[in-house]
């Protein structure tokens, strides 16, 4: 393998790690957020990854994309959650019991949703329910 290769190879794993520290980070400080940063790093180091690395992942569509930040962002709220609870910080019950269910068939109307919408129109919705949910923490 040329130099070149591998210092990019080598590079790019890096980067990846990081992006995975951050995203566990944020998840960990401010709930969910490690998976807006996943949305938005993934597509970046998918297409600019060098052939030698990720080599059996094609360019990734959007629904690929939030398929694999749903993956990541399990493990990671199971910790984040794990963690709130040693530190004794625990959601009123009656309030989950309200919002768990609805939001596991809103996930799956979603996920059912996800496949005929095009690409394209998931940018925009993400990038408005970004721009919008920070423009409300702001003000």
């Amino acid at each position: 393998m040329p130099k070149t290769a591998f210092a990019s190879k080598y590079t790019h794993g890096i980067l990846l790690v990081l992006a995975g520290v951050g995203a566990g980070l944020l998840n960990g400080l401010l709930g969910a957020a490690g998976g807006i940063l996943l949305v938005a790093v993934l597509p970046r180091f998918i297409s600019h990854a060098p052939t030698t690395t990720l080599r059996s992942i094609p360019p990734m569509e959007r629904r690929d994309l939030l398929a694999t930040v749903t993956a990541v962002m399990i493990p990671i709220s199971g910790v984040s959650w794990l963690s709130y609870q040693r530190s004794g910080i625990r959601p009123p019950a009656d309030m989950l019991w309200l919002l768990i269910f609805p939001a596991v068939l809103g996930g799956l109307v979603g996920a059912a949703l996800l496949g005929r919408i095009p690409d394209r129109v998931l940018r925009k919705l993400f990038a408005a329910l970004v721009v919008i949910s920070g423009a409300r923490m702001l003000f």
